[in-house]
């Protein structure tokens, strides 16, 4: 097993999840910016235009108060989300939070140790606490010393994808990079789709359809 490989993906996801959750401080956004050029996961379409969007984001000089404003602009945290970041509301008949994929996530938590850090408060499928999902069920797996056992125990997050993440992130990444109003938000959109399709190549599943991809948009 290479384990730096799988570190790599869970370092990514771990960074995505964070930031579609909650947007960065001004020390966090300069952080970030600043090491575009060591982001684990750079060979995808998706991360080619996520990164050429966060570095125009940093020569514009948007700061947080700026990323801050359109991230609550996107995903609804003070009014009417433009692209609702849950899944049930992508997938539910109803287009409801907390409806069953809601809770299927959160089975999928348990099934590893996990919990959603404000259950009953907040939907267990926040497309942030997804992202997070993969990265805890890789670091998980390669935390085991013996390669089989490692290789075995990367199922959940396998699963995780085929189940929850892959059939609606894509799509709704799509409309959060085209809907973004700051290069730094559709950045992370595009980041976030090439992070999708690195995991697909990982795990060696099949290639989006037809509907494309963020980075083609």
């Amino acid at each position: 097993m290479d384990r730096a490989y799988w570190e790599n993906h869970a370092a990514a996801f771990a960074v995505l999840g964070r930031l579609h959750r909650e947007p960065p401080s001004d020390e966090a956004l300069a952080s970030i910016t600043g090491l575009l050029d060591e982001w684990p996961l750079p060979g995808t379409p998706g991360a080619a235009a996520g990164l050429d969007r966060l570095r125009r984001s940093r020569d514009a000089g948007e700061d947080a108060a700026a990323v801050r404003a359109d991230h609550d602009r996107l995903y609804g945290v003070s009014a009417v989300a433009l692209v609702a970041p849950y899944e049930s509301v992508h997938r539910g008949q109803d287009r409801l939070v907390f409806d069953t994929a809601t809770l299927q996530v959160r089975e999928s938590y348990r099934a590893i140790g996990l919990q959603a850090p404000r259950l009953n408060l907040e939907p267990d499928d926040h497309i942030g606490l997804e992202f997070d999902f993969v990265a805890q069920a890789v670091l998980r797996a390669i935390g085991s010393p013996d390669d089989a056992v490692a290789e075995a125990a990367l199922e959940p997050a396998r699963a995780f994808l085929v189940e929850h993440l892959l059939p609606w992130a894509p799509a709704m990444l799509v409309r959060a990079a085209t809907t973004a109003r700051t290069d730094f938000m559709a950045g992370i959109a595009l980041l976030s789709s090439g992070a999708l399709d690195s995991a697909r190549a990982a795990f060696g599943l099949p290639a989006e359809d037809a509907t494309g991809s963020a980075a083609d948009r």
